[in-house]
């Protein structure tokens, strides 16, 4: 169970380490995804921290503390679209209603940057 304080902060050093194994890892055991996934997912973060567009584009990491539990990605894809990137929370995590106040926040920072969609 999930309790205490989960503040919503933005991408910090160790992150992106993070988020790459929780996904090979996780995608491993549940679709047996080889290294090529945790190859893509390290590529993603990279071109997120490398050329992120500080108007448009958010992270998002859920932490209690120093524990992390979760992440959410908003990037924009065109004009008139962001993307919503690597939605993941740890299985503690779920069906707490953290997996929805995260896509709550993605969904709002989109509409506030005016993007008329939001991308798979």
């Amino acid at each position: 169970m999930i309790d205490g304080d989960i503040e919503l902060r933005d991408l910090a050093t160790g992150d992106a380490g993070w988020l790459v194994q929780q996904h090979a890892e996780h995608y491993a055991k549940s679709d047996g995804f080889d290294a090529r996934f945790e190859a893509l997912v390290a590529e993603i973060l990279a071109d997120f921290i490398r050329n992120r567009d500080p108007a448009t584009d958010r992270a998002w990491i859920a932490a209690r503390g120093v524990e992390r539990l979760g992440s959410i990605f908003c990037v924009r894809d065109d004009d008139t679209a962001a993307k919503l990137r690597l939605f993941y929370l740890v299985p503690e995590a779920r069906g707490t209603g953290l997996g929805r106040r995260l896509l709550e926040a993605c969904i709002g920072h989109a509409r506030a940057c005016g993007f008329r969609e939001l991308r798979l």
